[in-house]
């Protein structure tokens, strides 16, 4: 081991060093983490998944009014009363965005919250998919990842699969099997996406051997998966079902007739397959370790997968119980939402330097960035009606407007494989540039009295490098000494 267990525990496999929090001293204490995360609940959505799901029952409500009031009115008060509706998600999904945040950076459970986030940009979903999509990402990350990521990878998939949000971010809610009784009234047809996600990303891998026939027969085999629109929960439609057998990766299915019980038993099958146990192995481990992750390590995260049914917490042992696993530090780079979060962690950032900024005062623009950050991209596309009380949420530059500018908006992926976890997808010229303009930023906001050699020995221990040390005592002031912690090498890799 080339550094401390602490230290590599801390930032190889968690969200980095906090002032006053104890680091791991073994295997024992990462994998506790995982225990300690299901009994807390995450503190998002905000006030709660209970809180989060009524938003929901509250938003149809308030949809199937305003569908009524749009009986009685001109199209111009049809668009404002649209942009307020829209403008009300709209804060609803920066609310939960903030505290999404303030959960990765006050939690004690390092190696919990980066699982949480691996799994979340494993099964992507997106925000931007559809108007409720703003209201299902935060619930679908606190009922359906969270819950069932330290379990067996078949009860995962089937949450993550199988939930409202995915359903509607890759269409299945599109999907009626042609020869189905509403499929035939309708003349609407197959849509392959899920089926298509299912082999390619959640299972069993690209290259895996698969067919576009097996491709094809998934996705009839998972018709009649929708989403029930009174409550977003998901529900299976007999009538939207394809019947008939179908196989999928040399396994038949539907001969008992069709139902959702044969949609479990083909993810069942699909997780069983030597091809999905060695492409999850691999990809948890190039998540952590490097891209090209040590083969020994890979392989006994495999035999951990096969001798346990899947169990996912034996997998992570094997990971972490491996020597190779902790050798070679720096391997990989720190995506945006870690990079910040390490970075407020090694601040001591408490909930208040997190929070939104407020209201936008009525009818005014966003406002920029300072320090050099420029303002991220709008959360919708509606302009703000000539309305005073339509006001919305203004992101914090430090957290959600930060990962946005830095490549990695929170809760909206590029497309269904989720952002790019290779090393020189973020270390670059752009991004870099854009890091360290964060890090001046933080380090003006969040930095105190801190001393900056006494804070590089508390935020990076004996991962600092000699030629940092000298750099960052020999800074012209406080702030620049900070934000050079904060930009160096070590602080952004793994």
């Amino acid at each position: 081991m080339s550094l401390t267990f602490s230290t590599m525990a801390a930032i190889r496999f968690g969200t980095g060093f906090r002032p006053g929090q104890v680091p791991p001293e073994n295997v024992e204490d990462i994998l506790m983490q995982l225990d300690a995360g299901l009994r807390a609940p995450p503190v998002f959505p905000a006030g709660g998944l209970a809180a989060g799901r009524q938003r929901i029952s509250d938003a149809v409500a308030e949809l199937a009014a305003l569908r009524e009031f749009n009986k009685t009115v001109d199209d111009v008060t049809k668009r404002q009363y649209r942009v307020r509706f829209l403008t009300g998600l709209n804060n609803t999904l920066a609310k939960d965005e903030h505290a999404r945040f303030m959960q990765a950076v006050l939690s004690p459970n390092g190696f919990n919250e980066r699982l949480a986030s691996f799994w979340l940009n494993h099964f992507s979903v997106s925000s931007r998919k559809e108007d409720f999509a703003r209201l299902l990402v935060s619930v679908y990350e606190a009922e359906a990842i969270r819950p069932h990521m330290a379990g067996r990878f078949a009860d995962l998939v089937k949450a993550a699969v199988l939930h409202p949000a995915m359903l509607i971010y890759l269409d299945q809610v599109k999907s009626f099997g042609p020869s189905s009784p509403l499929g035939m009234k309708r003349k609407t047809g197959l849509n392959e996406n899920l089926g298509r996600e299912l082999l390619e990303l959640h299972t069993l891998g690209a290259g895996s051997g698969y067919d576009q026939s097996d491709v094809r027969n998934a996705a009839f085999i998972l018709t009649g998966m929708t989403v029930d629109r009174r409550t977003y929960r998901a529900r299976y439609a007999v009538n939207m079902a394809e019947p008939g057998e179908r196989t999928v990766f040399g396994k038949t299915y539907g001969g008992d007739g069709r139902g959702q019980r044969e949609i479990g038993g083909m993810i069942e099958d699909l997780v069983a397959a030597p091809e999905t146990r060695r492409h999850i192995c691999h990809k948890i481990a190039r998540h952590f370790l490097a891209d090209v992750p040590p083969r020994e390590v890979v392989d006994a995260m495999t035999t951990a997968w096969e001798r346990n049914d899947g169990d996912l917490t034996a997998v992570y042992a094997a990971m972490l119980k491996h020597p190779a696993s902790w050798h070679d530090e720096g391997q990989k780079a720190k995506l945006p939402f870690d990079y910040v979060v390490s970075g407020l962690r090694a601040l001591g950032a408490d909930e208040d330097a997190m929070r939104d900024l407020g209201l936008t005062k009525p009818r005014s623009a966003n406002p920029a960035m300072d320090e050099g950050m420029k303002p991220a991209q709008a959360e919708n596309v509606d302009p703000m009606p000539a309305d005073p009380s339509i006001r919305k949420v203004r992101p914090n530059p430090l957290t959600v407007q930060a990962v946005a500018r830095l490549g990695q908006p929170l809760w909206r992926p590029p497309s269904p494989a989720g952002f790019d976890d290779g090393f020189a997808a973020w270390i670059a010229g752009g991004p870099l540039a854009d890091r360290i303009a964060w890090a001046r930023l933080a380090a003006t906001r969040l930095g105190g009295d801190h001393d900056p050699r006494t804070f590089l020995r508390e935020a990076l221990r004996d991962a600092a490098r000699q030629d940092t040390i000298d750099i960052v005592s020999k800074a012209p002031n406080r702030q620049m000494g900070l934000a050079l912690v904060l930009a160096s090498p070590e602080f952004n890799r793994r």
